[in-house]
């Protein structure tokens, strides 16, 4: 939780914004209607003026109700909006696919169908529409400056340091992030003083949201506290993953900070089992739990903070293979 007061908060990361915008005059976020790229784009538009921020929606089987926060958002802070309707192009790209596949006799889940989670395809679906963007987003924020400027990403710090729940190559797709220190009750609590400055509910109404990356094309019954809770339960530990409330930390966020503080899942006491957990360190079963199934996701996911793996030439010098 915040130290000091949230509007010095937002000060410095508003400098921290102007840093990373250094050799740009406009820059460019992509919006979703949540409360992470609401913070972000109000950040931007007190850095760099609303006149240089460019934003996207990008609708692909979206729920309407973000479009219609992200105008009003607009409304109220005056930076440039682009509206891109992706479903023709989603929908001719899925047509074409599913016919060349079943003309070669493979089989084909559509989106949504029972077959389609049972075989696991629902996963690629949602990559599909988060990737759907990048493209676009380069586009934009390459021509919004002349070649110079920046995407600014909006992912905070319990969805970014363990979990790393994002699309390396779509919504992880950016050139910085200023909220990856922030854990989402700290975001929510910046909107609701963004609502006061500005004297406007939207900020309050996006603060409240369900959080949800909306992309199994059916709002809110595919949200994030209840995918991570589905991969916990999945594994075998029962644990619900919670993000809190617009006043209170949720489980996600103790992960984190107890990973920050002890070391417990990326550090020193990584290697620490569950009996000595709760012996040294007094965790509860539960916590316990929490910290165990962390541990699992964190190792499956450091591909995405590395660089492309491949066969590098000093690997090929040492099996004799190249001078």
């Amino acid at each position: 939780m915040f130290i000091k007061s949230v509007e010095q908060t937002v000060q410095y990361l508003e400098k921290r914004a102007r840093d990373f915008g250094v050799g740009c005059k406009k820059v460019y976020v992509s919006l979703s209607g949540g409360v992470d790229s609401a913070v972000v784009v109000t950040i931007l538009c007190r850095t760099f003026g609303p006149e240089n921020v460019v934003a996207m929606y990008r609708d692909l089987r979206s729920n309407p109700k973000h479009l219609v926060d992200v105008r009003e958002l607009q409304k109220v802070l005056g930076f440039k909006l682009r509206v891109v309707d992706a479903n023709p192009m989603y929908d001719e790209i899925l047509r074409q696919l599913k016919e060349q596949a079943l003309a070669d006799g493979d089989e084909w889940f559509d989106e949504g169908t029972t077959d389609s989670k049972e075989n696991g395809w629902e996963g690629g679906y949602a990559s599909f529409k988060s990737r759907a963007a990048v493209p676009i987003a380069g586009l934009l924020s390459k021509i919004a400056d002349n070649g110079s400027g920046r995407i600014y990403g909006t992912g905070n710090a319990e969805e970014d340091l363990i979990f790393r729940y994002y699309d390396k190559f779509g919504d992880g797709a950016v050139d910085n992030n200023i909220l990856v220190g922030l854990m989402k009750v700290e975001v929510r609590q910046v909107a609701l003083w963004f609502g006061e400055v500005y004297g406007a509910k939207i900020f309050v109404r996006i603060a409240q949201k369900t959080p949800s990356a909306d992309l199994n094309a059916n709002g809110d019954t595919h949200n994030d506290e209840d995918e991570l809770t589905f991969w916990a339960q999945n594994m075998g530990f029962n644990i619900q993953l919670s993000y809190g409330d617009l006043k209170r930390e949720g489980n996600i966020a103790w992960i984190v900070k107890q990973d920050l503080d002890l070391e417990v899942i990326r550090g020193s006491r990584e290697e620490l089992d569950e009996e000595m957990l709760i012996s040294e360190l007094e965790y509860t079963g539960e916590q316990v739990q929490l910290i165990m199934f962390a541990r699992v996701i964190e190792k499956a996911t450091r591909h995405k903070e590395l660089g492309i793996p491949g066969v590098e030439r000093f690997e090929l010098r040492r099996e004799g293979l190249v001078d």
